[in-house]
């Protein structure tokens, strides 16, 4: 778990521009084994780390994660969209039982039909099941998982979304 957590840290390399606004990230993970541990990246590159006999803060740069950087299941968000907060809370228990959620928030630089739309045809392409929630979409991806999509407007142009994915 613990060399897990540590690999996990190495994430918001992959994207690190120290310019503009970036993205806030963390990771909880919990085990009945090794208790919890916790990693989390705020907008500006604070990294704090959390873990059983280890507690520590480093800088980073700042990261973007965009829509060429994300891909849920082989569907990537709305072209140009920009990931505000990602968050990966990780569960494993005694069973085996895996009761982790991710969570995207994001903003697309399109009108909130536009953008439901997308989604809706790129998820059914790839063999998810999918219904109608409100403005978003519910439903299961092509492995069974379950996931829900938020959407809401943010002017004429633009649109606001969550992303959950997991139990």
């Amino acid at each position: 778990m613990h060399r897990a957590l540590l690999l996990l840290t190495l994430l918001p390399l992959a994207a690190c521009d120290g310019s503009g606004t970036g993205t806030s990230f963390s990771i909880n993970a919990t085990s009945d084994e090794d208790g919890n541990s916790t990693i989390t990246t705020d907008s500006n590159g604070q990294m704090a780390i959390k873990a059983p006999g280890f507690e520590g803060a480093i800088k980073l740069p700042k990261f973007h994660v965009n829509a060429e950087n994300f891909d849920f299941n082989g569907v990537k968000l709305y072209p140009n969209s920009q990931v505000s907060a990602l968050n990966v809370d990780a569960e494993d228990n005694k069973t085996g039982e895996d009761k982790g959620k991710v969570r995207v928030a994001f903003e697309s630089p399109a009108a909130l039909a536009q953008v439901q739309g997308w989604f809706r045809d790129k998820m059914t392409a790839r063999g998810f099941k999918i219904e109608a929630d409100g403005s978003g979409l519910k439903g299961t991806t092509d492995d069974g998982d379950p996931f829900r999509l938020v959407l809401g407007a943010d002017g004429d142009r633009k649109t606001k979304g969550k992303l959950e994915i997991g139990s």
